[in-house]
């Protein structure tokens, strides 16, 4: 493992000095310490409330109207049915397969869908599924493979080491769940799991510069590369990785939780060292804070010009801000918010496009002579005009940051953004599709999104054919793939826009999704994926697939939503890219 380099001793000048002199020197420096630590409080940034004041405004928005109380029961009830039906077939196992009741093994067998469902039980205050997992945990989850197993760092860091750190700052923070039988125990216990296996990925920062291995061999304790379709690993370790912005940075906030939780600094070294050529950037950059992808991960130099904020790159842009936010006094805590907003000015100034406007009502319910808003694609030169389901994160990123920041442009472009993700989930189904693709207008001289105009644009997908074309006239879209996995991200939105402005119609469009999940992809023993959004009947049979992230993210964020917002405040904890809460200490 990577540790940091214990400094060498030498006695301190201090009792060096004899006789009544030191004693005057030690009161001296302990007056000076006071005076520093003083001024450290007094110049150190302070950061307003980011949470909207509910309980100043109890007669304006009932936050705890039978509505919401009533609609937050209703999700309760699905996640406990859920969590049933995988306790009656998979227990145990990664996913649950929600049509036919068989399982898979999708993330090394370590139970994906127990543990990354964990910390929703946790916030929902289910006591008796959370003494189960907890039970689980302790005397049968087992990161030790001595079968060659190849782990995924990425994969395994979010999901599971993320919620057993999110675990123990639950149980410390004592206002989410309870009361716990053997509570203490049960702490130490997923502590030391955390440790674990955090020092089972350790091999995975053993490179020279700290970017992470796309795999670790868990036998061998070596980073290595990605295997084949058949689990195969051809390339030698001397040959260098090329690695994507959101692998090298989307560990940090679960490695600097485990620092303080183990009192263990290496954790944060470890993930402060994997992102460093990320923040600190030594390419030039097509645009200023956005990161040309792929990087070679041996010399940290970009082997392409790809810059986009969706899958392969979306988690290291949603992690910058919220490492600001988690650690204020980091001591590069600056440094990360400043990438931050680097990165997401110029997505306001080269990343965002206008469609056409559409025939139809915008979802505010007026007709608009623009378009929707969307986040385009860079590559090399050529803009694709294509806007994915994960991309729709960056709505409730902009959100929070821009409120952080005290960034109202930045807050506007979120909450705009948002507006497209909900205009997609206007469907026979209530829910969005997996990807959608606008067409660029003629260009509005008055429209400062971009620099030149879009004449100026080489744009990726030309206009789209009649079936299309009618699409784009009547919602401003088409959509691509219409398929529907269970995602969280459009919901992810709504949860951030209500918590941070307080407007309850992001409350109706969340409900509006619950029922649209709760009509179309509930199957006997789980929830599946649906073919095709657009159709009244979701394009048939539900799919037989359901990955944890629907119980860790997708339920929690609804959840979140019409519970009490005072319980798990924006203010005091930090979600992970999996919606694992971390305290702000």
């Amino acid at each position: 493992m990577v540790r940091v380099a214990p400094k060498a001793r030498s006695t301190p000048w201090l009792f060096r000095i004899r006789g009544s002199y030191r004693r005057k020197y030690i009161l001296l420096a302990l007056i000076i310490l006071l005076l520093l630590r003083a001024l450290v409080h007094t110049f150190r940034p302070a950061h307003d409330k980011i949470q909207f004041q509910f309980s100043t405004h109890r007669v304006l928005y009932s936050t705890n109207s039978d509505l919401n109380v009533a609609r937050a029961e209703a999700v309760r009830a699905e996640f406990k049915w859920a969590v049933k039906r995988y306790k009656d077939v998979a227990w145990g196992k990664d996913e649950v397969l929600p049509v036919s009741g068989r399982f898979q093994t999708t993330r090394n067998g370590f139970a994906a869908t127990l543990i990354d469902s964990l910390t929703t039980a946790m916030v929902m205050n289910l006591t008796t599924e959370v003494v189960q997992a907890f039970d689980y945990i302790v005397s049968t989850l087992d990161f030790e493979k001595d079968d060659g197993t190849l782990v995924d760092p990425f994969e395994t860091t979010i999901r599971y080491l993320g919620s057993l750190v999110s675990a123990v700052d639950i149980l410390d923070a004592g206002t989410l769940v309870g009361p716990i039988p053997r509570q203490s125990r049960y702490r130490e216990n997923i502590l030391q799991k955390a440790i674990k296996l955090a020092d089972k990925l350790a091999p995975a920062f053993d490179s020279p510069l700290g970017i992470p291995w796309p795999r670790v061999n868990f036998t061998a304790h070596l980073g290595v590369h990605e295997p084949d379709s058949l689990g195969d690993v051809h390339l030698s370790r001397d040959i260098s990785p090329a690695v994507t912005p959101a692998r090298i940075g989307s560990n940090w906030l679960e490695y600097y939780r485990l620092s303080q939780q183990a009192m263990d600094p290496v954790y944060t070294h470890n993930a402060t060292r994997a992102w460093a050529s990320l923040v600190w950037n030594r390419n030039a950059e097509t645009f200023d804070g956005l990161v040309d992808s792929p990087m070679d991960s041996f010399s940290g130099f970009s082997l392409g010009h790809t810059v986009a904020l969706g899958a392969g790159h979306d988690s290291y842009y949603e992690y910058l801000i919220k490492a600001a936010q988690l650690a204020p006094r980091d001591k590069h805590a600056s440094r990360y918010s400043q990438r931050w907003e680097q990165a997401m000015t110029s997505t306001m100034e080269r990343l965002a496009f206008r469609g056409t406007a559409p025939d139809s009502y915008r979802v505010d319910g007026k007709r608009s002579d623009t378009g929707y808003l969307f986040i385009a694609q860079y590559f090399d030169g050529t803009y694709l005009n294509e806007m994915g389901h994960l991309t729709c994160y960056i709505a409730g990123n902009l959100i929070l940051g821009g409120k952080y920041l005290h960034r109202s442009d930045l807050l506007e472009l979120g909450l705009e953004v948002l507006e497209t993700c909900h205009a997609t989930y206007l469907t026979a189904t209530g829910l969005g599709p997996e990807s959608f693709v606008w067409e660029p207008p003629r260009r509005d001289p008055s429209d400062q999104l971009i620099d030149g105009g879009y004449e100026q644009v080489r744009w990726a997908i030309s206009a789209p054919g009649p079936h299309e074309h009618e699409q784009v006239r009547k919602l401003g879209f088409w959509v691509s793939d219409a398929r529907y996995f269970l995602r969280p991200e459009v919901i992810e939105g709504y949860f951030y826009a209500y918590r941070i402005t307080g407007d309850p119609k992001y409350q109706d469009w969340a409900w509006s999704a619950f029922e649209g999940l709760r009509k179309f992809c509930k199957a006997k023993y789980g929830y599946g994926e649906i073919q095709d959004v657009t159709l009244p009947d979701g394009g048939g049979a539900t799919v037989d697939s359901s990955e944890s992230f629907f119980l860790a993210e997708t339920m929690k964020y609804l959840f979140l939503i019409f519970d009490d917002p005072d319980r798990l405040t924006l203010d005091e904890w930090v979600l992970s890219t999996e919606a694992h809460p971390f305290r702000i200490q």
